[in-house]
């Protein structure tokens, strides 16, 4: 029984949770699953190049690590930032314990420690990816941990675009997952960055119900923008087949 509510099962991984403020959700996984699909195999001459913002327990840089091994040929290597050192100790053991732990790499900082102490001549990102906190300030809860996982002054929406702006390749993206209540705010600092959207997905929890969720990837010069729509379960409360097919990478079963 303390397994199950500790330890969520994938298909070829686990993710250990229990020193960690926010657990595996819906959210997480979506964005893991969908970010970066278009880009079937992008930049296959040289190493992809990821940062993980915000990594929580490790789960949408180890998905993307899944993802991205599947080719053979690839090469790749993830940064993962989190700022609260159980979560990113927590983190670095997930990922230590996968198949790909050497292209993994966990630093238990905050995204502007860790932007500040980069060298000069750093290189440059292929993918950015966040699930970043989106609660508002005056309603946090008790529990430090659970508040600075959750609320935005802890990774500000500005920083995560700052980042975006200086740190991704010419053709880079940076995907991201928020409440559809926070949309203004998101397009009003990516458009501040001199980034616009290229993929837009609304988020049903069920069909027939306004969208809760959007996943956004925008990039420097999107030409475009392809826009769709997910809904979780049918008219019926089951699971919808878009839904299945997205994650059926990752989940055990989907009951």
């Amino acid at each position: 029984m303390a397994e199950k509510e500790t330890t969520f099962h994938f298909k070829q991984f686990d993710i250990a949770q229990d020193r960690c403020a926010m657990k595996v959700g819906t959210d997480g996984v979506l964005l893991g699953a969908w970010a970066f699909g278009w880009a079937e195999n992008p930049r296959s001459a040289a190493t992809v190049r990821i940062l993980d913002i915000g990594c929580g327990t490790g789960l949408i840089a180890i998905m993307l690590a899944q993802r991205f091994s599947a080719d053979g040929c690839r090469q790749f290597h993830i940064d993962a930032v989190e700022i609260d050192h159980d979560a990113a100790c927590q983190a670095a053991e997930n990922a230590a314990a996968t198949p790909w732990s050497a292209q993994i790499a966990v630093h238990p900082y905050s995204l502007r420690d860790f932007m500040a102490d980069a060298p000069a001549d750093a290189l440059p990102y292929d993918f950015i990816v966040t699930n970043p906190p989106f609660y508002n300030a005056t309603l946090k809860p008790e529990d430090a941990g659970r508040a600075t996982a959750r609320h935005k002054d802890a990774l500000p929406l500005r920083e995560i675009m700052q980042c975006a702006k200086s740190r991704l390749t010419a053709d880079g993206t940076l995907a991201m997952i928020y409440p559809t209540d926070y949309d203004g705010e998101v397009m009003t600092e990516a458009v501040l960055a001199g980034l616009s959207p290229m993929r837009i997905c609304n988020v049903l929890t069920k069909i027939g119900k306004p969208a809760k969720r959007r996943m956004l990837e925008i990039a420097h010069k999107a030409i475009g923008c392809e826009t769709s729509t997910l809904a979780l379960r049918d008219a019926d409360g089951q699971y919808t087949a878009e839904y299945r097919k997205l994650t059926e990478p990752f989940y055990i079963r989907l009951a």
